[in-house]
């Protein structure tokens, strides 16, 4: 049968190595105007920083430089939240191909990731302006925190080991996690200038991607493994990254160490258990992972600190129990518990194994 739709019938892989050309061009046009953000004059930090400082922001912003940033970011937001809610309502089986919804939320993002190289570029300045850092850090944290609950019946969340989560639970996240991670991307976007140091192209390149996957969704590939370990894993060089430049810029080398040692105890915990590796493979990451912590602090540190290693992963899953706790308190108090268990329950349009994205 002939395509009548104005719609090309293209698969969602596609779009995936796509996106990945896309987010490797735009950091080398990031690149491309270093030299032309030199003229920007950009704040200092004040007396006594500690290295915390965010110095990627103007000296003295004007009603242009905040205007176009917080317009952008909001349209951005709402179009994307927009293009979720149309799906949703519109497709209830996963499928290889894009649809319109697909081509939608593509294009909004394409569009937007564009906006924000020209806003860099005649006016510099992003949301850090006006917020502090940490609430972009929180923003990546809340949608590793999500992914973690989310694959928990795949892979387990300690060492494979499987909790036992109402089924209901995946029925809420399945609905809503869009929403959440729409917001954490794009406001994480938006939160930065598009400056060439390498944390910031790793980070834009990290956040496109998300973007791409966002954009791919009620299709197979929104729920490629290897796709979507990538999304999660990127986080790791980006965070080591940043934190190097922090440390180089005088902030305490315990940065360095907790970011890469958290996320890197994170992929042992609970990452690579989602992988199909092998199970001496699985031993041999945990071994070598293992020795490289005791060498470190042995002879770098004399075990003094040595709890930087837990306390990323402390904070991520604390914080799976942390929204698991309030949405059952929720959920028992309007009526919104079945009493069912993860095989039978069916939520709405799909079932129990559809909202962990299985």
């Amino acid at each position: 049968m002939q395509n009548t739709s104005r719609y090309p019938e293209t698969k969602a892989p596609l779009i995936a190595d796509f996106g990945i050309i896309f987010a490797v061009v735009i950091c080398l046009g990031i690149v491309a105007i270093g030299t032309w953000l030199l003229q920007f004059t950009l704040a200092t930090p004040p007396a006594g920083d500690s290295g915390f400082f965010y110095e990627w922001k103007l000296a003295n912003p004007d009603f242009w430089s905040r205007a176009t940033i917080w317009i952008g970011f909001g349209l951005h937001q709402i179009f994307h939240w927009v293009a979720i809610w149309w799906a949703q309502e519109r497709y209830d089986k996963y499928t290889d191909k894009m649809r319109p919804a697909n081509w939608w939320a593509l294009g909004i993002n394409v569009v937007f990731i564009i906006a924000h190289y020209f806003q860099t570029m005649f006016f510099y300045d992003a949301i850090a302006q006006d917020i502090p850092s940490w609430t972009a850090q929180f923003a990546v944290i809340m949608m590793l925190f999500v992914i973690i609950a989310m694959e928990n019946r795949r892979r387990g969340i300690f060492f494979g080991k499987k909790l036992n989560f109402r089924a209901e639970f995946y029925g809420w996240m399945k609905r809503y996690h869009g929403y959440a991670f729409s917001f954490a991307v794009i406001y994480t976007f938006w939160f930065h200038p598009m400056v060439p140091t390498w944390g910031h192209l790793l980070g834009f390149a990290h956040v496109i991607l998300v973007m791409i996957q966002g954009s791919l969704m009620m299709t197979r590939m929104h729920l490629n493994r290897k796709w979507t370990f990538l999304m999660e894993i990127l986080v790791l060089p980006h965070a080591a990254l940043v934190a190097w430049n922090q440390v180089a810029t005088g902030s305490p080398d315990m940065l360095l160490r907790m970011f890469t040692f958290g996320f890197l105890a994170m992929f042992i915990v609970t990452q690579m258990h989602g992988l199909g590796l092998k199970a001496w493979v699985k031993n041999l990451m945990g071994f070598g992972f293992l020795a490289t912590i005791l060498f470190i602090y042995i002879f770098d540190t004399r075990f003094v600190n040595i709890n930087e290693v837990i306390r990323i992963p402390a904070i991520e899953y604390g914080m799976v129990f942390v929204m698991y706790g309030l949405w059952w308190l929720f959920a028992r108090f309007t009526g919104r518990l079945k009493g069912t268990r993860s095989t039978e329950y069916i939520e709405g349009r799909g079932t129990a194994g559809a909202a962990a994205g299985d």
